[in-house]
């Protein structure tokens, strides 16, 4: 059996050396960083394809192609792109040779990409104009109000809205501190295991029974020594989070934000003023969408909705709507008559003429109505 056995494992290792031969290596290296790949690829291909090219277009976009391709790590879809080139190759070498069919279709092929570039270059120059005219309309503002400091913040100004890299500012430090409270809940429960440790070696040492200190006496110091350290660093951390929610309003901003209050007051101020012209604005529409609750509408009269709506939804104090708003005890003054004599005098004679001309042509329309019934 034993000699069966040999002769069978010798077998074994002969056929094993014969297939071992033929069976492909896989190399401890990616395929892209051999010499094998880059060189043929870099110093044939690519450069074979730059000098062979018809025209600008095309070594552009071969440049473009292999700026695409460059961080591809999958030797099925790089066999794919490498052979697609070579095709290329000859195409562009048997075209410098003189054939006129393929001299055709790379000049179009030239002048497609051209077309794709431009293409693509109104199309960028509208994305850029869109995307400025975006920041633009979300661009942030100063809204006039202070953000209080915090442990988190100091002082900063209200904007609207707000920026992300003060968001993120405040989201990394809260999740710090907690991660700090975390660490130095661990760091006390190690020193009072500390301490349990090295009262017990004490009380065990007053018994008199040998043993070796490992917590106790000198051993006490240079256990706690990196704790303290690092509760040391964790308060002054905390100490910082302290002085920063108790940091006073620098008055620089105090005047910035008086001055956001002031334009504020002054941008509304335009603004109702273009409504009052009869401007439609995005106040106008916002405010016309403003209603009341639905158990409130149900309460109401439809002319008390109507009065309530109107006095909601507009911005103007003469007039009808002044009527309705003074009704609903709105504070408004009282409207004044603000024409000079001269002005109702003028008024005045132009509605006397006005009433007598209407009473002549109602007369007229009267009398010939008479006759026409004669008739």
């Amino acid at each position: 059996m034993s000699g069966l056995s040999w002769s069978h494992m010798s077998h074994r290792q002969r056929i094993a050396s014969i297939v071992s031969s033929l069976r492909p290596l896989r190399p401890r290296v990616p395929f892209y960083r051999l010499p094998a790949h880059s060189v043929p690829t870099l110093w044939f291909l690519y450069r074979g394809l730059l000098r062979a090219s018809p025209n600008s277009n095309v070594r552009a976009h071969i440049q473009e192609l292999f700026r695409r391709h460059r961080h591809l790590t999958s030797p099925v879809l790089t066999k794919v792109q490498l052979e697609k080139g070579h095709r290329w190759l000859d195409a562009f070498n048997q075209a410098q040779k003189g054939d006129e069919r393929l001299r055709a279709v790379l000049e179009r092929f030239g002048r497609l990409i051209d077309a794709r570039r431009n293409n693509l270059r109104m199309r960028r120059i509208v994305d850029d104009s869109l995307a400025w005219q975006h920041r633009l309309l979300n661009r942030p503002i100063v809204t006039g109000a202070l953000f209080k400091p915090s442990l988190n913040n100091g002082p900063l100004p209200r904007l609207k809205p707000q920026p992300d890299h003060i968001s993120g500012m405040i989201h990394k430090r809260r999740v710090a501190r907690a991660k700090r409270i975390v660490r130095q809940r661990a760091l006390f429960s190690q020193l009072e295991d500390l301490h349990i440790e090295a009262q017990f070696e004490h009380k065990l040492a007053e018994t008199g029974a040998p043993f070796v200190r490992s917590f106790s006496g000198p051993h006490l110091a240079q256990w706690k020594s990196p704790l303290d350290a690092s509760l040391e660093k964790l308060v002054a951390a905390f100490d910082r989070d302290t002085a920063r929610a108790a940091r006073p309003t620098p008055p620089e901003l105090v005047k910035q934000l008086k001055a956001a209050r002031r334009e504020k007051v002054a941008n509304k101020t335009r603004e109702r003023e273009r409504e009052a012209r009869g401007e439609v604005l995005t106040a106008t529409r916002r405010r016309s969408r403003l209603g009341f609750p639905a158990h409130v509408l149900a309460r109401w009269s439809p002319e008390q909705r109507k009065a309530n709506l109107l006095a909601r939804r507009s911005v103007g104090e003469v007039g009808y709507v002044g009527q309705v708003k003074r009704a609903l005890g709105y504070k408004i003054p009282p409207e004044e008559d603000r024409v000079d004599e001269a002005t109702r005098e003028r008024l005045d004679a132009l509605t006397e003429e006005l009433r007598r001309v209407n009473e002549s042509r109602r007369a007229e329309e009267y009398a010939g109505s008479a006759n026409g019934a004669r008739l």
